[in-house]
């Protein structure tokens, strides 16, 4: 029974972590978070906007990711492509805070219909905002 599992956290802009050996990975699911341990049964799901959480030798590491896919095979890889990803010495959290300010300030102004398009695309930018936020508290 394998007790580690090779994690990548892969991005347009190149490998945030890859091929690094943890005892497994909590991810924000599009249904709330979950969490992969080795020998976990293969599967592709989407992920949202949220914070990545595990151990890398003695260190609890956290991510602010995007959205993305996870892909866990049925060789114990876990491969998480995502279209962003922060460490938390890398988030302006002041920057963070006032465009999540700005972002639900712009969410309020709809009292009537909202384009799917354009609620989307606020919705998203504040749940990529709040992640930030609770990767670098």
């Amino acid at each position: 029974m394998a007790d580690r599992m090779k994690l990548d956290i892969l991005t347009p802009r190149g490998a945030k972590r890859e091929g690094i050996d943890v005892p497994g990975v909590e991810l924000p699911g599009l249904l709330g978070e979950l969490g992969v341990l080795p020998e976990h049964v293969p599967f592709v799901t989407a992920v949202k906007p949220g914070v990545v959480r595990f151990r890398q030798g003695n260190e609890s590491v956290r991510l602010a990711v995007g959205a993305g896919f996870l892909e866990v095979t049925d060789a114990g890889r876990v491969v998480l492509l995502c279209e962003r990803a922060l460490e938390p010495g890398e988030i302006d959290k002041e920057a963070a805070r006032a465009r999540l300010s700005e972002v639900e300030a712009e969410l309020r102004q709809y009292t009537g219909p909202i384009s799917a398009a354009t609620f989307r695309d606020l919705d998203q930018e504040r749940t990529w905002l709040q992640a930030q936020l609770r990767c670098a508290d």
